[in-house]
């Protein structure tokens, strides 16, 4: 999700603002990036990040299905403010592999398209870099 972020648009500074790491438990948005102009203008990006594996490299035990609502119900959560007035984007990072079947899930949910919550689908490139694609609501939603 980072490089995907820093190589977004052509905003002057990209920043990490946090990233949350899960071996030392940490707490809080796993990923919050700032995109911003040279006027300190720009969007920030909180991003929920589950896989379907551990921090220390093994498989995951709980299902697709169980992940997703979990970072769902996460970002939900951390949502404070308006994100259409603050430029805030909110989304939920995954493997490419599992996003489609996740979009099914919240296809024609209404409060979820009012709150423009995003999906990432994280993959590696051609050579080999983990990157991702990003979905916006109006490919999500009904």
């Amino acid at each position: 999700m980072i490089r995907f972020l820093t190589h977004k648009g052509e905003t002057h500074t990209k920043r990490v603002v946090t990233q949350s790491d899960a071996a030392r438990k940490e707490h809080g948005v796993d990923l919050h990036v700032r995109l911003e102009n040279e006027k300190k203008r720009g969007n920030s990006y909180f991003i929920e990040a589950k896989g379907n594996l551990r921090a220390d490299g093994t498989p995951m035990l709980s299902s697709r299905n169980t992940n997703f609502r979990w970072a769902l119900s996460q970002i939900i959560l951390r949502i404070k403010v308006d994100s259409t007035k603050n430029n805030y984007i909110y989304g939920i990072a995954m493997p490419l592999s599992d996003v489609q079947a996740c979009a099914r899930k919240i296809r024609d949910n209404w409060a979820l398209k009012l709150l423009k919550i995003r999906m990432y689908g994280a993959y590696r490139d051609k050579n080999g870099q983990l990157t991702a694609k990003e979905f916006l609501p109006q490919e999500l939603y009904d």
